[in-house]
């Protein structure tokens, strides 16, 4: 039954400003219900927990709206009502629910709850549907005592066909956003069109066991969470536990903007496992400060991003984007800013590698000292074009520690970066790397210049290496060895089968090894001694001066 409306408390200026509608005066009737029939009363003092869980019983199994009109709903676990209690949700939404949130609407956990508390949770259902702004207010500054970070706001956790219109979730004492599930049940097709995160204890956003996750608009602000000091936390964490790649899992965000510490995405170590966990985001927009961590760090997925942006403000990030073990990136177009380190690190990891394949990437130092380009430790890289400006340290490094590491730039632009050198190129122990660098062009208005374009420092990764053309309008000097203990031999153009040209310094005989029909350049050549030809054998013999 609807609540009684007093006489004369309804007039005709109310219900023309629309301050009262048929579904606030009678849901019953126009196939709603309204949770202020069913006793709630929303001044954020009065407990309507209950109240509000009778409704979406009633709603769901009488296919009706679930109407929250305006107002501050307090809520509770079960635990804290009675602490004999092992139901540690406050409202868990029944299967088929319809619920609209009326502008204004709000839900508030009591304050101090206990550990595993849960404000809204969605769990083992199908078919919910939540329109308007759902808000929740997880009350993170009142906990006391010694609890644990299993205290969400929007709880979903192996449910179906979820649709949630839009989502304000803030100051929950661990995670504000949680969807996931179990590897052989997840939750799967869940939609949010909006999704609003601040100051969670421990992450904004957590993608867990969930399949067919969509986001259009996710905005989270971690700049003060972290519990128990909030001084700051990681938003997005994508986070499986012990993944073992029995089926495929998919997400996607149109637009995510992130402020705080940074993200974290990891699903596994192999390639197997990278194969079969996809996120794809549509643009990335971060924004980090207060740690030296790195802003993003991923491994153990398929990451597709269509642009990227990744600016520290403090200019503390040890790393802009760090990845680890096996891993399969693709971006159309990055920007990295400010960063206090490499804006990009690679390396390969416990028997994984990854794999960074993007399409322009723009590298900006600012004000940082530490700022610094692209590090690849055995893992592989393509990129179609590079500008780099203002980086004190190397544009590129690549610090080949197994076979088969692949690094290729097609446009490389450098302009005023680096002390030493722009590239450096080395490699450890057996391992050969294989660099191509398509066209380099360096620019340095600077008092004191970059001492060199290329630096190698083991012969492998100097004969692993090999170059376009290089635009050096300034004269820097082009290439250089950090020991004197190897004669210095530079690949420009060919292959491993078919002939190739080499730069080499002193005679190729016994150095260059290269198939019939090569040709090498000397630089400190003479008479019949400025080109080489290579007319026999298989290995570095067989040079005949030209």
């Amino acid at each position: 039954m609807a609540t009684s409306i007093p006489d004369g408390s309804v007039t005709a200026a109310m219900l023309a400003n629309n301050a009262v509608t048929s579904a606030k005066l009678d849901p019953e009737t126009t196939g709603i219900v309204n949770v202020r029939s069913f006793g709630a009363v929303g001044n954020g003092i009065t407990d309507d927990t209950a109240a509000i869980q009778k409704t979406l019983l009633a709603g769901a199994a009488g296919n009706k709206v679930i109407f929250i009109p305006a107002g501050t709903y307090k809520v509770s676990s079960a635990r804290m009502r009675n602490p004999s209690s092992n139901e540690w949700w406050c409202l868990r939404v029944p299967s088929g629910a319809n619920l609209f949130f009326e502008p204004g609407a709000k839900l508030v956990l009591a304050p101090n709850p206990p550990s595993d508390t849960r404000v809204v949770v969605i769990t083992g259902v199908s078919n919910i549907t939540i329109t308007g702004e759902l808000e929740i207010d997880g009350s993170a500054s009142t906990v006391r005592g010694n609890v644990n970070d299993q205290l969400h706001g929007l709880f979903i956790y192996n449910a179906q066909n979820v649709s949630i219109e839009s989502a304000y979730v803030h100051d929950c004492y661990s995670d504000n956003i949680f969807v996931g599930g179990l590897e052989e049940t997840p939750s799967v097709n869940v939609v949010i069109g909006y999704a609003r995160c601040e100051t969670a204890g421990r992450k904004n956003f957590v993608v867990h066991y969930v399949d067919q996750l969509h986001v259009g608009t996710a905005v989270l602000n971690n700049t003060r969470g972290g519990a128990p000091k909030f001084a700051g936390e990681n938003s997005l964490d994508l986070e499986p536990d012990d993944f073992k790649g029995t089926r495929s899992f998919y997400q996607r965000f149109d637009y995510l903007t992130t402020t705080g510490f940074g993200n974290d995405l990891s699903a596994g170590l192999s390639d197997a496992i990278a194969k079969q966990w996809t996120l794809d985001i549509g643009t990335l927009d971060m924004r980090v400060a207060g740690t030296t961590a790195p802003a993003l760090l991923s491994y153990g997925l398929t990451l597709n991003i269509d642009q990227l942006s990744v600016q520290s403000l403090d200019g503390k990030a040890g790393f802009g984007l760090q990845t680890l073990y096996s891993q399969f990136i693709n971006i159309g177009k990055a920007r990295f800013t400010n960063i206090g380190g490499p804006a990009i690190y690679a390396a390969a990891s416990a028997g994984g590698k990854p794999r960074v394949s993007i399409g322009s990437l723009e590298l900006f130092g600012t004000g940082s000292k530490l700022a610094s380009g692209i590090r690849i430790d055995g893992g592989d890289l393509n990129i179609s074009s590079v500008e780099a400006q203002d980086l004190a340290g190397s544009s590129l490094h690549v610090f080949t520690t197994e076979n088969n590491t692949m690094v290729n730039i097609d446009n490389m632009i450098v302009r005023n970066s680096g002390v030493n050198q722009v590239v450096f190129a080395s490699s450890y122990g057996a391992a050969k790397p294989y660099v191509h660098l398509g066209n380099v062009a360096v620019f340095d208005t600077r008092t004191t210049k970059v001492k060199r374009i290329m630096e190698f420092e083991t012969a492998a990764a100097m004969q692993g290496t090999s170059f376009g053309t290089i635009y050096n309008p300034y004269l820097i000097p082009e290439w250089f060895s950090t020991y004197g203990n190897f004669k210095r031999s530079l690949r420009l153009v060919g292959g491993t089968v078919l002939p190739a040209v080499f730069l080499v310094e002193g005679s190729p005989e016994g150095i260059v090894t290269a198939p019939v029909g090569s040709i090498a350049m000397r630089t400190d050549g003479g008479t019949q001694s400025s080109m080489y030809v290579k007319e026999s054998g298989t290995g570095s013999t067989g040079w005949k001066g030209k």
